[in-house]
């Protein structure tokens, strides 16, 4: 009767290593995409902040007034920020959180966005750079790319 009793223990232990071992096998596989549903996952307020931003920027891309173009342009780059920050992207500045979304976007819409925000670096920090009003506009329309 000992033997048996030693024999189902043997058996017990066994099992729990193994259990023991396809979670920490299944925990390492799914590891890696755990951060990747993070960052799908916006709160309806952040989705709501961002609508209503995208809207008065398209607003402001209206105008032909060049300060309210720029003013679209850095907006939009500054909704860029949030959405990327929100999105679980991190970085000191827009570039370094659009460097870490690269894996995660299209080439495309990656490129587009790098090239819009690049536009609003030459408005605000480059003084007496002329960029034009179609300029402003397609800049700002790309950096809207980013959809949530």
């Amino acid at each position: 009767m000992a033997k048996k009793r030693n024999k189902n223990q043997q058996q017990d232990i066994l099992f729990v290593i193994i259990a023991g071992i396809f979670k920490m096998l299944w925990w390492l596989i799914t590891l890696p995409f755990k951060g990747i549903k993070k960052r799908n996952d916006l709160s309806v307020s952040d989705r709501a902040y961002i609508s209503s931003k995208r809207e008065e920027i398209e607003r402001n891309l209206q105008s032909q007034n060049i300060f309210e173009l720029k003013h679209a342009l850095i907006e939009a780059d500054k909704l860029l920020d949030y959405t990327l920050e929100k999105r679980g992207f991190a970085g000191k500045t827009v570039a370094d959180k659009l460097k870490e979304a690269q894996q995660f976007l299209s080439q495309d819409i990656y490129n587009q966005l790098w090239q819009g925000h690049k536009t609003r670096n030459q408005a605000v920090h480059e003084h007496g750079i002329n960029i034009s009003e179609n300029q402003l506009k397609e800049a700002t329309k790309k950096l809207l790319l980013l959809r949530f």
